[in-house]
C-alpha cells in the first residue's frame, strides 16, 4: 500500500493525538484520578489535545463542556467553556442520592475525591461562584466544605458556609507544595482521615476561638480572617444616632425583624434593598439581624429594615420602633 502526502499527514495527526491522549490520561492518573472515575465522568480529549469535562445538571442532563488546557500546551487560559455554559454544581447528578457530600474547589479535586470513594461536588465557576439556590439541593445532606488553602479559597469557604449553614469545614494542612485536595492526596495524605477533622464554625465567636488555636500552632487562617471581616458589624448610621440616647437606639434595634418581614422556614426572604428573584436575605434570631448573601453583602438591623420599608429617616424609624 502506497501513502501519499495527505495519508502521511493524517497518520501523523492520529499518532500525535493518541500520544497526547495517553499523556493526558497519565496526567490525570498522577493527579490521583483513577481510570474508573475518568470513565464514569466520561472525560475525553478535544481536537486540540485539551481534555474535556462534560458538565451535567442536577437531573443528569448534559449542559455544556468545560475544557482543561492540556499540560502539553503552555499558552491560553487554563480552563474555558462551550459558548453559553453557565455556573453548574458539577458532580451533583451522581451525588444527589447519597447522604454525605464534600464541596471542593474545582473539578479535578472533585474527581480525586470520587476516586477515594468520597461523593463530591464543585461549582464550575470557581471559588466565589457558589449559588444560593443550591442550598435547597443540599439541605438534607451532611455537607463538608474543603476549598484551597489560600485567600481565594478562604473567601470561597465563607461564601459557601453562608449559603449551606449547616455544613462543616475542613482545612488543607499547611504542607510544602500542598494547596488543594489533589496536592494533599498526591503528597500521600489520607482524604478520609482529613475529613474526620471537620468542625462546625457557625458563629463569629466560634471562628475567633478557632483562629486563636490555629495561630498558636502557626497554621493558616485564610477562612477565619475572611469570615471575621465579612461578619463584623459596622455602624451604618454615622452621626444620625447622636439625636437619641443609646437606650432608645437599643430598644429600637430589639424590635423583632420577623414582625417587619416574612421569612420562610429556613429564615430566608427576598432582600428589600435590591431587586432579586431568589431569597438571599437571611434572619439571625440570636442577634435579631439580617444579612444579604446576594447583591448587597451587608448586615441590617430592625432600624435599617424599617427605614427601607417606610422610606423614612433614622430619627423617624427609632421613634416608631421604640414605641
Amino acid at each position: 500500500m502506497q501513502f501519499n502526502k495527505n495519508h502521511i499527514i493524517k497518520l501523523t495527526q492520529a499518532l500525535t493525538s493518541d500520544v497526547d491522549f495517553y499523556l493526558i490520561k497519565e496526567y490525570l492518573t498522577k493527579r490521583g484520578i483513577t481510570e474508573e472515575v475518568q470513565k464514569e465522568f466520561t472525560l475525553s480529549e478535544s481536537l486540540n489535545g485539551d481534555f474535556v469535562i462534560p458538565v451535567y445538571d442536577e437531573s443528569g442532563d448534559f449542559v455544556f463542556n468545560k475544557y482543561r488546557r492540556s499540560p502539553l500546551h503552555e499558552n491560553g487560559p487554563k480552563y474555558f467553556y462551550d459558548k453559553g455554559g453557565k455556573v453548574t454544581l458539577y458532580g451533583y447528578d451522581k451525588a444527589k442520592r447519597l447522604n454525605t457530600i464534600l464541596i471542593t474547589e474545582g473539578e479535578l479535586d472533585t474527581l480525586v475525591a470520587w476516586s477515594n470513594n468520597i461523593p463530591a461536588v464543585t461549582s464550575t465557576g470557581g471559588a466565589m461562584s457558589f449559588q444560593s439556590d443550591w442550598s435547597e439541593l443540599l439541605k438534607d445532606k451532611e455537607v463538608i466544605i474543603c476549598l484551597d488553602n489560600d485567600k481565594a479559597g478562604g473567601e470561597g469557604m465563607v461564601k459557601v458556609l453562608d449559603i449551606v449553614r449547616h455544613a462543616k469545614v475542613v482545612f488543607i494542612p499547611d504542607m510544602a507544595n500542598v494547596k488543594d485536595i489533589s496536592d494533599y492526596v498526591n503528597a500521600g495524605g489520607d482524604l478520609h482521615e482529613l475529613l474526620r477533622t471537620a468542625v462546625s464554625l457557625n458563629t463569629i465567636e466560634d471562628v475567633k476561638q478557632d483562629r486563636c488555636k490555629r495561630i498558636a500552632l502557626f497554621q493558616s487562617v485564610f477562612f477565619h480572617d475572611a469570615y471575621i471581616k465579612k461578619h463584623t458589624k459596622v455602624n451604618p448610621y454615622k452621626g444620625e444616632r447622636k439625636t437619641f440616647s443609646d437606650d432608645n437606639v437599643t430598644n429600637a434595634k430589639e424590635f423583632l425583624i420577623t414582625e417587619l418581614l416574612d421569612f420562610d422556614w429556613q429564615g430566608n426572604t427576598r432582600c428589600i434593598f435590591h431587586n432579586e428573584k431568589s431569597a438571599s436575605l437571611h434572619y439571625y434570631e440570636k442577634t435579631n439581624t439580617c444579612y444579604c448573601f446576594g447583591g448587597c453583602g451587608k448586615s441590617y438591623d430592625a432600624i435599617s429594615i424599617y427605614k427601607q420599608l417606610h422610606n423614612c429617616s433614622f430619627k423617624e424609624a427609632v421613634t416608631a420602633l421604640k414605641k
